[in-house]
């Protein structure tokens, strides 16, 4: 999976503000961004681990419905 990335401006020290590199290569600008980028990668994991675990789910249930369907 993508991450955000954080990166200073180079030509201005930290306090003038940060890029966000987005999964999907846009760029985002802000002064104070850390807390915003962990957040945003950890509720990618989040959405992950769901994703994983629906997909679990399904397979179960399809299993299920077959052991029910034989006589």
């Amino acid at each position: 999976m993508k991450r955000y990335k954080l990166d200073p401006i180079r030509i201005a020290p930290p306090a003038k503000g940060f890029l966000i590199q987005t999964p999907t290569g846009k760029t985002l600008f802000d002064t104070r961004p850390r807390g915003i980028v962990k957040e945003l990668n950890r509720l990618n994991d989040r959405i992950a681990q769901l994703e994983q675990e629906n997909d679990a789910m399904r397979a179960d249930l399809l299993l299920w419905n077959e052991k029910e369907v034989k006589p």
